[in-house]
């Protein structure tokens, strides 16, 4: 494992399905069509890779800010943390895998400290939602530079064996990604059969709805806020490891690069739906093959952004309706 460069010159759009399996088969496996149906159906398998490393993030960043009414843009920088731990434990000879668990578990811990100190201390002196978002901005930032510092300044490969591949019809996959897929159907399944059968999923529901009239219930909700924190974290840092298993590549913007895509599918599923985000994940997976397709790699993110423009012209739903139903930070 070796620093390949400084951060600056490495920082790129979303890592796509079908970049990540051009770089994983040294671009053998995948050829130009002159069809477009078979362009069309590559687009659409690909895709799905990419919508299921983007859903991962966003379910928890849905989950998150739908109970707390933080905008927390440090989500991207406990991202990176996760993808830092992914890399020490491949230099660690430990099994990847195990560090989706390992990242997962690093995000929910640092998730919680900050929620439990940070958060909550501002929440406490009257913090304001715009204010708490400048809050969350300044403690990125400050993440974001302490991984750059003890990083010095460098990207790192991941030395992470991609499988055999698998044919279906024009469709060609590693077994990691099919793995990564089958990773982002359990996180979905998991999340919301907690939210809909569980007395816990119930609880948060109703706090995130109105935790005024949830405390009057005897909802126990410092409970159910340390255990959003410790379920959003987890996810956060899972994603990050799910991402360089992708990228094949950490460094310290990783998070700040991915976090772009995951607030756009956020925002544009309906923030609180588990279900919103991995549709909309799909969407923008589905887009931002496309523009790599065409050529247009570079500009993955941009498109993803352009349509949740577009869908949000039409139906303003979101970041803002949530924030204008409840007011409340809830830490």
């Amino acid at each position: 494992m070796v620093g390949l460069g400084t951060s600056h010159e490495g920082r790129a759009g979303c890592v796509t399905g079908r970049t990540a399996l051009a770089r994983a088969l040294d671009g053998t496996a995948l050829r130009p069509l002159e069809d477009p149906m078979n362009l069309l159906i590559q687009t659409l398998g690909f895709g799905v890779v990419t919508a299921s490393i983007i859903a991962i993030g966003a379910i928890g960043f849905t989950v998150q800010f739908g109970l707390t009414n933080v905008l927390n843009l440090s989500y991207g920088s406990i991202m990176t943390v996760g993808a830092f731990v992914a890399y020490l434990t491949e230099t660690a000879h430990i099994n990847i895998w195990l560090g989706v668990v390992l990242g997962g578990v690093a995000g929910a811990v640092l998730t919680l400290l900050i929620g439990k100190t940070v958060f909550k201390y501002y929440a406490s002196r009257g913090t304001g939602l715009f204010e708490m978002v400048m809050v969350t901005l300044a403690l990125a930032l400050v993440i974001e530079y302490a991984v750059d510092a003890l990083s010095r300044d460098q990207i790192y490969s991941i030395v992470f064996p991609q499988g055999g591949t698998v044919t279906m019809g024009p469709l060609i996959f590693t077994v990691s990604q099919l793995v990564l897929v089958g990773i982002c159907a359990v996180v979905f399944v998991l999340v919301e059969g907690m939210l809909k059968l569980t007395r816990l999923g119930k609880a948060l529901r109703a706090m995130a709805v109105d935790p005024r009239l949830a405390r009057s219930c005897g909802i126990p909700t410092n409970r159910i806020v340390n255990a959003t924190w410790v379920l959003s974290g987890f996810l956060c840092g899972a994603a990050g490891v799910v991402y360089v298993i992708n990228s094949l590549s950490v460094s310290f913007s990783t998070g700040y690069d991915f976090l772009p895509t995951v607030l756009a599918a956020a925002i544009l599923g309906g923030v609180g739906s588990p279900g919103g985000a991995l549709l909309a994940s799909l969407l923008l997976g589905i887009v931002t093959e496309l523009v790599a397709a065409l050529g247009g790699s570079s500009y993955s993110t941009v498109a993803a952004f352009g349509v949740l423009v577009v869908v949000l012209l039409s139906k303003p739903s979101g970041v803002l309706n949530a924030a204008s139903r409840k007011v409340e930070l809830t830490v």
